[in-house]
Formats: C-alpha cells, sequence, structure tokens
C-alpha cells in the first residue's frame, strides 16, 4: 500500500516537471521570436547609411567637372533661334562739332531705349589755359537693351559722323542649357540628401550627408548666379562708344568731294587761317599794352632823370672857368 502511494506521488512529481519544462520551452522561444522581432528594425537603418554612402559617392562624382556636351546631350542646331543666348558687343568710334550737344542727345536716346550708362570718361578741357585750343574727347559703355542694339549706330549716324564701327556676338547657347540642366541635377540630388538626413540615424551619417549638402549648395550658388550673370549679358549688349571733337569733319573716302567741293574747303581755310592770324594778332597786341606800360613809364622816369641830373652836370662840366675879377 505505502509502495503504490510512493509511485503515485513520484508520478506527480514528474508530471509536474514535464509540465514545467514544457512551460519554459515554450517562453523560450516565444522571447526568441520577440527578440529577432526587436532586432529587425535595428538593421533598418544599416540599409540607410549604405544608401547614403553610395549617393555621397554619387553626389562626388557628378560634381567632378565633366566634358559640357555629355551632360545634356543638346546641340545648338536642335534649340529653335528664338531660344538662342547671344551677347552682342559693339565699338563705334564718332567725331562732331557741337560736343556737348551730341554728348546730351545720345544720353537722351540711351535713357530712351531703356538702357543706361555703365561708365563715362570726358577728357581734354582746359580751362586755365585759354590761349591754347583744347580738343575733347569722350569715352562711354552703354547697355542697350537686346532689340534696341541693331539700330543703336544708325541713330548715332543721325547725331555725329561715325568713323569706324564694329560688332561681335557670342554665342553661349550650349554652355548655357548645359549650366542648367547640371543645376537641375544638382537640386535633385539636394532634395535626395535632404530625405537620407531626415532617416539618417548616427552622427557619422548626418555629418558625411551635411558635408555633401554643402558642397551641392556651394555648387548650385555659384551656377546659378553664372546663369543671372548671362541672362544680364544676353539681355543687355554692351556698347563702347568714343567722341571726339573736331574743327572739321572727316570727309567720307568712300565719297571723294569733287572739285567745286575742294575749292570751297580751300576758300574755307583761307578764310580761317586770316581769322586765326588776326585772333593771334589782336591777343597778342592785348597781352603786349601792360609790358608797353610799364616799359613807357620806365622809359619817361629815366628820360626825365638824364635831363635834371645828368645834362646839368655835364654841360657844368664844358663851360670854361670864369676870369677873375680886378
Amino acid at each position: 500500500m505505502n509502495d503504490i502511494h510512493v509511485f503515485r506521488k513520484k508520478k506527480v512529481v514528474l508530471i509536474l516537471l514535464l509540465f514545467f519544462i514544457a512551460f519554459f520551452a515554450v517562453s523560450g522561444c516565444g522571447s526568441s521570436q520577440d527578440d529577432a522581432m526587436m532586432s529587425e528594425p535595428a538593421s533598418a537603418p544599416d540599409l540607410d547609411i549604405s544608401e547614403s554612402a553610395s549617393f555621397t559617392e554619387e553626389a562626388a562624382y557628378d560634381a567632378a567637372p565633366q566634358d559640357p556636351s555629355t551632360r545634356s546631350g543638346m546641340n545648338v542646331s536642335d534649340i529653335p533661334k528664338a531660344n538662342h543666348k547671344i551677347i552682342y558687343t559693339g565699338e563705334i568710334s564718332m567725331e562732331t562739332l557741337t560736343f556737348d550737344e551730341t554728348i546730351e542727345k545720345i544720353t537722351h536716346y540711351v535713357e530712351k531705349t531703356d538702357g543706361y550708362i555703365e561708365s563715362s570718361s570726358i577728357e581734354g578741357h582746359r580751362i586755365g589755359n585759354r590761349s591754347v585750343q583744347s580738343k575733347r574727347y569722350a569715352h562711354f559703355t552703354f547697355r542697350i537693351p537686346e532689340q534696341g542694339f541693331a539700330g543703336f549706330a544708325d541713330q548715332m549716324r543721325e547725331l555725329g559722323n561715325v568713323t569706324s564701327e564694329s560688332t561681335q556676338g557670342e554665342n553661349i547657347t550650349e554652355r548655357y542649357f548645359d549650366t542648367e540642366a547640371r543645376l537641375n541635377s544638382l537640386k535633385i540630388q539636394e532634395e535626395r540628401l535632404l530625405s537620407l538626413l531626415e532617416k539618417a540615424d548616427t552622427i557619422d551619417d548626418i555629418m558625411r550627408i551635411e558635408s555633401e549638402l554643402s558642397n551641392i549648395r556651394y555648387q548650385v550658388e555659384s551656377l546659378t548666379g553664372t546663369l543671372q550673370q548671362w541672362d544680364h549679358l544676353v539681355q543687355y549688349s554692351t556698347i563702347y562708344l568714343s567722341l571726339r571733337e573736331v574743327d572739321e569733319i572727316t570727309p567720307d573716302p568712300t565719297h571723294p568731294p569733287g572739285f567745286l567741293k575742294d575749292l570751297q574747303h580751300a576758300l574755307e581755310d583761307s578764310i580761317l587761317a586770316v581769322v586765326e592770324s588776326l585772333k593771334f594778332l589782336v591777343t597778342f597786341i592785348i597781352m603786349a599794352v601792360p609790358f608797353m606800360i610799364v616799359f613807357g613809364l620806365l622809359f619817361l622816369l629815366i628820360k626825365k632823370f638824364y635831363r635834371v641830373v645828368i645834362e646839368p652836370r655835364r654841360k657844368s662840366k664844358k663851360q670854361p672857368p670864369l676870369p677873375p675879377k680886378e
């Protein structure tokens, strides 16, 4: 009877032992699954880190200088002429008989065309030395809207005698659109880096992405400034104008004057020479009058001194001595 009771107790203990073993086994499996589930999100940043590293290498490659023709694959012939980017520059040399009036008319015309004076200088005007005739020179740098560039030289011919002119155009269409395409690419890279920056968890990744962002933003600012400068140069053409004051307009060598015109010029030159000679003579007389007055007064003083002092002494020496009185 006792043996049966002991056997039953052992059986109960064995069952409880098996129950606890099964319970801990189930608990261990559950905890291992939970650990596995907890470890999965921790591996997600590794994907972002690798993506960030690969992208920084890609961004560095894009930032490196490359052949512009390989960037956009755009050919100038494929772009409509209306969209071409051309920088026009012109040089004009002219002369005038009415210096001040011509300058006033030129500046008024520039303002009328919505242009402006970028720089100006006037030389040769002498105020102190009035006896020397001085010819003046003026140099201007005008910025004229592109649509008014073609007619500027024609307008200058109406204001003075144009002696020389030249025009040149620089087509920057391909460079412009290649730079614009590169700028758009950099902006896309900037947006992608910003999205990666939001997902980065480690300090190393954040610093690496921010460093690349700083580099890309610098390039964006530089390319934006270049495009803005090109836009201004295209929209406002540059004209360098030189104006010279003359007494006589230079004749056009392509249209030589006739015999009667030569006689007219000879007569005008002779009359001008006579007038200049008379002007010189009158000027010389006016300048000599003060000297003549001073020398005349000095001559009168010397003459009076001679009559009062020198001449009586000479006469007294020439007279014979008087005989003695008896």
